[in-house]
């Protein structure tokens, strides 16, 4: 057996750099803490073009990191949605005993729902720590379980969940340990218990629409829903896909009879962006801007990408996490191809998900194909926009 190097022991020595759905209140922390790469400096483009190759590789590293994490855009619309959850959380802070109302974000897949209600939980958790860092630092050992203050509970609901799995996905996120066998009726019980102890706040289930709600399973999951919203004092905000024709919002997928959920949650409907007014046109060029002042390379023309918005958003149907993936994928495109711009002949050679790319394809002007474009005349500026 070959001897283990010295490092081997080191807990996360071979952790991946990025960042995974957190599973855990561990995991959560890791998320809060957690810094995007810093812009890089670029060096004078007479120096860069005298690097050795492996010298240019490693000096582009720090490139294609920034631009894989890009930038998360403070849209109007998170904005919004973002006041609403404060709200809502404000107004269920001393109420009474009882389900407090809850937020459910609706939408179809991609438009950053789950971005949207992360970025909320870290800013509510950083703003505590900023004003209670003391709730932080204490911890208690409770019946052979550690109790440490954990005012937010993130959970990613699995495919076809039921009740009693997503009161183990909640066990789990807490740490709450559980005897062998144990019943849905007995994990919910020790998540209620922790969820009290550990003054729990603020409750996101993540991919509704995986529970189980066809019409043997949804009033069931209703059922558990409420029951466990009575007996916290924790707002709850649901995500997912065409949940208000589902079973969370009517008696069985399909059916027309509102359920106790529908009576509790506001819904909140998260569109793809829009360019038909003059104010959603700033918008959607607005967020293409924050994208586009983002990048680090050498030759890119400043608002070549804001002039192609009516182009961008035929790419993406208007849906940002499309958008985010085209300019992620055509930013290292650009360094890897030395090309170092981004460009309309650049973009055309960038496939992104097959939804926006098939859409894209179908609706896309049929006259005629485009001459390829060679590295010394890629068009730029206004030429690259129409």
């Amino acid at each position: 057996m070959p001897n283990r190097p010295p490092f081997a022991e080191e807990p996360g020595y071979f952790t991946h750099p990025g960042l995974s759905e957190p599973r855990t209140k561990e995991e959560w922390r890791d998320y809060l803490n957690y810094k995007l790469p810093p812009r890089p400096t670029l060096l004078p483009l007479k120096d860069y073009k005298e690097l050795g190759s492996t010298e240019r590789r490693l000096h582009n590293k720090p490139r294609m990191a920034y631009h894989s994490a890009l930038v998360i855009v403070r849209t109007t619309k998170l904005k919004t949605i973002h006041h609403q959850i404060a709200r809502r959380m404000a107004t269920n802070a001393e109420q009474p005993a009882g389900a407090r109302r809850g937020i459910v974000i609706d939408g179809q897949a991609t438009l950053g729902k789950s971005t949207l209600v992360k970025t909320f939980a870290a800013d509510f958790e950083h703003e505590l720590r900023r004003d209670y860092p003391e709730r932080f630092t204490r911890t208690y050992i409770v019946e052979d379980h550690v109790i440490d203050y954990t005012p937010v509970v993130y959970v990613s609901i699995p495919s076809q969940a039921t009740p009693k799995d997503l009161s183990v996905a909640l066990a789990h996120y807490l740490g709450q340990k559980y005897r062998a066998g144990a019943t849905k009726g007995d994990i919910t019980q020790l998540v209620l218990k922790n969820m009290r102890l550990v003054g729990t706040e603020l409750v996101i289930i993540d991919d509704a629409h995986f529970m189980d709600l066809s019409l043997k399973e949804g009033k069931v999951v209703n059922d558990h829903l409420k029951y466990i919203a009575n007996h916290t004092a924790a707002t709850f905000v649901y995500t997912g896909v065409d949940l208000h024709h589902s079973g969370l919002f009517l008696e069985g997928a399909g059916g027309n009879r509102a359920t106790q959920t529908s009576g509790r949650n506001t819904l909140v409907r998260l569109t793809p962006y829009a360019i038909e007014t003059r104010e959603q046109k700033a918008e959607w060029t607005s967020v293409i801007s924050a994208m586009e002042d983002a990048l680090v390379l050498y030759h890119h023309q400043p608002g070549t990408l804001k002039r192609a918005w009516k182009y961008l958003h035929r790419r993406t149907r208007g849906n940002i996490s499309s958008l985010a993936e085209l300019i992620c994928e055509a930013a290292a495109e650009a360094v890897l191809t030395k090309a170092e711009r981004i460009d309309r002949a650049l973009l055309e050679d960038i496939v992104i998900n097959e939804h926006a790319q098939s859409t894209y394809e179908n609706t896309r002007p049929h006259d005629g194909p485009t001459p390829p474009a060679t590295d010394a005349k890629r068009p730029s500026g206004e030429e690259a926009a129409s």
